[in-house]
This record gives structure tokens, C-alpha cells and sequence, in this order.
């Protein structure tokens, strides 16, 4: 099957460097990603975000404070009252 992409010349120029970095097709690069993207079997590893949330990290690296992100809007009008309060 001939299969024919529109890109964009910036990453036309990306997909070019990437392929004679690493020696290989243009095909083979697209046949990976498709395989890879429609396999039916379940993604290895977890994405950064989960790990992040299965170690309780999001939002607390400066603060130490676990659930920043969470209510960041009850911390913020915290902060914001204390400024202006004294």
C-alpha cells in the first residue's frame, strides 16, 4: 500500500534528520509508529504523569506539599490574604 503525508516543512526536515541519524527508512520508521500506535496489547511502562501520581508527587517537589495542584486556588487566597492582611 502507497500511503502519501502531508507535513509540515519543519517536520519533514525533523523526520529527514531523525531517519539518516539512525540509518534507517522512512517506512520503517512509519511502519514502527503504526504498529506500535495499533497494537492491541496494553502500553509498556507508564507515562511520567502516572508515575508521578502513583508516588504522590504532583505539586509537591518546592512546596512539600502533595496536593498544590489540587487546591491551588485555596493556597493562592491564602498567600494573597496574608500578603495584604500584614
Amino acid at each position: 500500500m502507497t500511503l502519501t503525508v502531508r507535513l509540515s516543512t519543519h517536520l519533514e526536515d525533523q523526520f529527514d534528520r531523525y531517519c539518516k541519524a539512525r540509518r534507517v527508512t522512512k517506512t520503517h520508521v512509519i511502519t514502527q509508529l503504526l504498529s506500535e500506535h495499533l497494537s492491541p496489547s496494553p502500553r509498556h511502562g507508564k507515562t511520567a504523569l502516572e508515575l508521578a501520581r502513583q508516588f504522590d508527587v504532583v505539586g509537591s517537589f518546592s512546596s512539600g506539599q502533595g496536593d498544590l495542584a489540587q487546591n491551588r486556588k485555596q493556597y493562592l487566597m491564602k498567600k494573597l490574604h496574608a500578603k495584604h492582611s500584614g
